[in-house]
């Protein structure tokens, strides 16, 4: 299973600033882009940009999202971050399969 995220800004430029200094290159995105999004066939791979959008919340304004295969929503904020980060990693890097739902994701 896949996992989705979702960045989101309405100011413009937004996503191209934080985007290029996360990957620490130019990012081809345009300055009006109000959205982003990239799947991670690994969704652990995706703990590192959750957590830069969270530790740089202070210097951008984003709004962030991840969406499972099932299609839904799951905002991501500073309250609950930490718990979205454990789950991901409870739900997909266990040796057990795929068990639980998201009960903190709401």
């Amino acid at each position: 299973m896949s996992l989705t995220v979702n960045l989101w800004s309405r100011k413009e430029g937004e996503l191209k600033r934080f985007l290029s200094c996360y990957y620490e290159c130019d990012v081809e995105i345009s300055d009006s882009a109000g959205g982003w999004f990239h799947e991670y066939a690994r969704p652990a791979e995706a703990v590192d940009i959750i957590s830069a959008v969270i530790d740089n919340s202070d210097r951008f304004q984003i709004t962030m999202y991840i969406q499972l295969g099932d299609g839904r929503l799951y905002k991501v904020t500073e309250a609950n971050h930490n718990d979205v980060i454990r789950d991901i990693f409870m739900l997909f890097c266990n040796d057990g399969a795929l068990c639980q739902e998201y009960p903190t994701m709401q």
